[in-house]
């Protein structure tokens, strides 16, 4: 968004496409914010894309889950110590 002077006039698409993740996650002024989701919430279109990309986010939060075992988790740290110690000793 233009940092220089707020843009007080209606979004449009194309501004709510180019800000999707900024808006998604929030990080928008509070007057762009307010802007977007007037839009939004007019527009099936972009309203779709919110979605989608929010639903997205979910899926891969739920498959990157899954944690290692202790095992695997043990031999890996071992290993980077290894190389750790080896590389500064040379």
């Amino acid at each position: 968004m233009n940092q220089d002077r707020p843009n007080t006039g209606e979004c449009r698409c194309e501004e709510a496409l180019e800000h999707l993740y900024e808006y998604v996650d929030s990080e928008l002024p509070d007057l762009d914010l307010v802007r977007l989701r007037a839009h939004i919430d007019e527009c099936v279109t972009c309203l779709q894309a919110v979605s989608a990309e929010t639903e997205l986010r979910v899926v891969l939060k739920r498959s990157c889950a899954e944690v290692a075992p202790d095992a695997l988790r043990m031999r890996v740290m071992t290993q980077l110590s290894l190389l750790r110690t080896t590389t500064t000793s040379d």
